[in-house]
């Protein structure tokens, strides 16, 4: 069964939409793909040596591992966690965000064991603690976390939209969103508003998150602390799309090989970008009926939808311009927004 990448919620959980397993989406050019080339060979080497940030830095280590695996990134994220394991570590909201990933990408779990004697109640630890929930299936995590959902910083935000989906509780996710539609995407706090917007898309499929998501990531890349840039790039590959039972939604453009399961059958398909253009080529498609959907930018002032060679039709902008149909191999989806 395909390992869970950063964010996975139960097969309980109220969410409308899914994540796509680790490894599914794979970013194949353009410049994101550049950025995780300078990350894996410079960023990342170059955050052995900060200290005070070793959790986080294990954190994007191993996520980088999964993204390409090498043995080198496997010794090192080893040998760093056995010297950390050495000094007795608490298990703070970073430990267990980075025993997490190790457990998910490498399978190892020496970390782990730390985090769960967590007792932590730091505002900031829930979207750690409801991870470790999903990871461990102990609810007392779960329940933690339900006690720190009300604190004001976007890092507990997050934490309170799993908490949402896991317990489906549909009030808590209304004030969440009246939250953030009244918060300013700032750039210097862009990674845990991504951490945010990505779980209100998840929980509930509006494409305005997708939205906040893209411009986050190319607002405020570089304005963060490198710690942020180095997890954000050895993750970016699965903020890409998002699938459900009807099909899979293609949520930020860039050059991509992505595969998601339907029911019994497989899709796997191939995007290319030409400037404001998108096209998404089906290359394996179950026998039946789904849906293909792909989100429209809401800057766009006219917008064009293409289907396998058809008439140019016009789909509106800041929404997801939905097909369903008896998709072949060879079809192409184009979106060109201006």
């Amino acid at each position: 069964m395909p390992s869970a990448g950063p964010v996975a919620p139960t097969a309980a959980a109220a969410c409308r939409l899914r994540p796509l397993p680790l490894g599914a989406v794979r970013i194949t050019g353009g410049p994101w793909a550049a950025r995780q080339h300078v990350n894996r060979t410079v960023a990342i080497p170059a955050g052995r040596t900060d200290s005070g940030h070793v959790c986080q830095w294990l954190e994007a280590l191993a996520w980088e591992y999964a993204r390409q695996p090498a043995p080198d990134l496997l010794s090192a994220q080893r040998e760093a966690t056995a010297e950390l394991l050495a000094t007795r570590p608490p298990p703070t909201a970073d430990l267990i965000h980075a025993a997490i990933a190790q457990v998910r990408a490498t399978g190892d779990r020496d970390l782990l064991a730390v985090a769960t004697d967590v007792t932590d109640d730091d505002p900031d630890a829930a979207r750690a603690l409801v991870e470790l929930f999903r990871e461990t299936d102990n609810r007392r995590f779960l329940d933690l976390a339900g006690k720190l959902v009300k604190h004001d910083t976007a890092q507990a935000a997050a934490g309170a939209a799993d908490v949402a989906t896991e317990c489906d509780d549909r009030e808590l996710l209304e004030t969440l969103a009246a939250r953030f539609a009244a918060t300013a995407l700032t750039a210097d706090h862009a990674y845990p508003m991504v951490q945010w917007a990505w779980r209100m898309l998840l929980a509930t499929g509006d494409p305005r998150y997708a939205h906040a998501t893209d411009r986050l990531l190319h607002n405020g890349f570089a304005a963060g602390p490198a710690r942020d840039t180095r997890r954000i790039l050895s993750t970016m590959d699965n903020y890409l799309a998002t699938a459900d039972a009807d099909g899979v939604q293609i949520q930020l453009h860039a050059p991509c090989v992505l595969t998601a399961r339907l029911g019994d059958g497989r899709i796997t398909l191939a995007v290319e970008i030409a400037r404001t253009d998108v096209t998404v080529r089906v290359c394996e498609t179950p026998a039946r009926e789904w849906t293909l959907s792909l989100r429209v930018p809401p800057w766009a002032t006219r917008a064009e939808l293409t289907v396998a060679g058809g008439r140019p039709q016009p789909t509106r902008a800041g929404t997801y311009a939905d097909v369903e149909r008896a998709w072949r191999p060879g079809d192409e989806l184009t979106l060109r927004a201006r």
